[in-house]
C-alpha cells in the first residue's frame, strides 16, 4: 500500500539525458543543458491548415492571443504585429544597451553631430513619420539602427496580418513555452493549452474550419512519454496473461496461480517506489526494462509451490523448503544483487536507476517468496495440472 501510494505521486519521464553522463565536461554539460532547457528542446511548430485566407487568419491570431495570455509560454511569434507594443517599449527603453551602433566615440561632439545629421536626413524618407515622434528622446537614431538589425533576410510570407507558407494553405506560428524541456507535465499542460485555444477559435467555422497541426520537441517528449507507459502496460498485461496460462497449466489452481504472482507484484511495486524516492521520478526504460528483469522472479514461487510439495506432517512443507531450498534461492539473489550492483554506481543516472528498481524488486520478491508464501500456502501447491503428464 505505501508502495503504491509513492507510485500514485511519481513522475514517469522520457528524458533521454539521463543517460547521459552524471558528471560531464563542459561540452557535455552544454548538451544536457540544451536537451533540458534549451530553447530548442521549448519550441513549438504550430499550423493553421485548410479554410479559407481569413480562417486561417483569424485563427491564427484568436490562438496566439490565448497562448499569451496563459503566460505558458516565453514568445508566441505568427507575424502579427499588433501586440508588439510592449516589445518595442522595452526596446526603446534599452536601446542604448542594444544598438550596435553604440562605440567608443559615439557620445563626442563629432560623433553626436553626425549621428544627429544622419537621423535628420531620414526625416525625408518614408520612414520620417516613424523617426519624428522620437527625435527628441533618440536624436542619434539608436532605436531605428536595432530595427535594421532586427528585420531578417527573408522572413516568412505574410497574408492578411500573420505569416503564410509559401507552398501550401497554412497559416505558421512558432512559440517557445516558458517550462523547461524536460518538465514533461508542463510541457503537456502548455500543448494542452494550444488545443483548447484551437477549438475555441475554430468552433462555429462548421466543416471547412481550419485544422490545427502542431510539433517539436515538446510535442516528440509528451508523445513518447505516453507511448512508453502505454506499452509498458500492454506488454506488462500480455505478460501476464501468457504466464498465467503457463501456471494455470501447471498447477492448474487459480489459487496458486495469484500466490505465484505475489513475488512479481511485490517486486515491480517495491522497485518503482525505492527509484521514486530515491531520484525523485522513474523513467520509462527503467520501468520497462526493469519490470522485464524483474519477472525472474516468478521463478521464486515456482520453486516454492513446487519444492515444498509432499510434506509427511501437513503444514510442515515450508520447513523443508527453508531448510533445504532456500538457501539455494538465496544464493541466486545475492549473485543477483551483486551484478546489479555495479549500475547503481553507473555515470549515468538511467542505469543507476535500472540497478536501483532491480536490486530493490528482486530483494522485495525474494522476501515475500521466504516469509508471505509460506503463510499462503505452507504445503505448495495442491493441484498438478500438465506435471502429471
Amino acid at each position: 500500500v505505501c508502495g503504491a501510494v509513492v507510485i500514485a505521486r511519481t513522475q514517469i519521464g522520457a528524458d533521454l539525458s539521463a543517460f547521459l553522463p552524471k558528471s560531464p565536461d563542459v561540452r557535455q554539460r552544454v548538451l544536457i543543458e540544451q536537451l533540458q532547457s534549451g530553447v530548442a528542446s521549448r519550441t513549438l511548430m504550430l499550423g493553421i491548415e485548410g479554410g479559407s485566407v481569413e480562417q486561417r487568419a483569424t485563427v491564427s491570431r484568436a490562438v496566439a492571443k490565448s497562448m499569451r495570455e496563459s503566460q505558458l509560454f516565453d514568445l508566441v511569434q505568427n507575424g502579427d504585429v499588433s501586440d508588439w507594443s510592449d516589445s518595442g517599449t522595452w526596446v526603446f527603453e534599452h536601446r542604448y544597451q542594444l544598438s550596435p551602433g553604440v562605440v567608443p566615440g559615439q557620445f563626442t561632439a563629432a560623433g553626436l553631430r553626425d549621428a544627429i545629421n544622419e537621423t535628420l536626413s531620414m526625416l525625408g524618407t518614408p520612414a520620417g513619420n516613424v523617426i519624428k515622434p522620437l527625435l527628441d528622446r533618440d536624436p542619434t537614431g539608436e532605436t531605428q539602427r536595432i530595427a535594421m538589425e532586427l528585420v531578417p533576410a527573408s522572413a516568412p510570407r505574410s497574408e492578411d496580418g500573420v505569416w503564410m507558407s509559401r507552398t501550401a494553405p497554412r497559416a505558421l506560428m512558432i512559440a517557445t513555452t516558458r517550462a523547461a524541456g524536460g518538465d514533461l507535465d508542463a510541457q503537456a499542460v502548455a500543448i494542452a493549452r494550444v488545443n483548447a485555444a484551437y477549438e475555441a477559435a475554430s468552433r462555429g467555422m462548421g466543416a471547412d474550419a481550419p485544422k490545427l497541426l502542431l510539433s517539436g520537441p515538446p510535442v516528440f517528449s509528451v508523445m513518447s512519454r505516453d507511448k512508453i507507459k502505454t506499452e509498458a502496460i500492454h506488454l506488462a498485461v500480455v505478460g501476464g496473461i501468457v504466464m498465467g496460462g503457463l501456471l494455470l497449466l501447471a498447477f492448474a489452481s487459480p489459487r496458486a496461480l495469484v500466490i505465484a504472482f505475489l513475488p512479481v507484484a511485490t517486486g515491480v511495486v517495491v522497485g518503482t517506489a525505492s527509484v521514486s524516492l530515491v531520484f525523485g521520478s522513474v523513467h520509462g526504460l527503467t520501468l520497462g526494462f526493469g519490470s522485464t528483469l524483474i519477472g525472474e522472479t516468478v521463478d521464486y514461487a515456482i520453486y516454492y509451490l513446487i519444492q515444498a510439495r509432499g510434506a509427511a506432517v501437513a503444514g510442515t512443507g515450508w520447513q523443508r523448503w527453508r531448510d533445504l531450498n532456500w538457501p539455494t534461492v538465496r544464493l541466486g539473489l545475492l549473485t543477483s544483487v551483486c551484478g546489479f550492483a555495479a549500475l547503481v554506481f553507473s555515470g549515468f543516472p538511467g542505469l543507476a536507476q535500472l540497478g536501483v528498481f532491480s536490486i530493490a524488486g528482486l530483494v522485495s520478491a525474494a522476501l515475500a517468496t521466504r516469509y508471505v508464501l509460506p503463510m499462503l500456502a505452507p504445503d505448495g501447491a495442491t493441484g498438478m495440472g500438465m506435471r502429471r503428464y
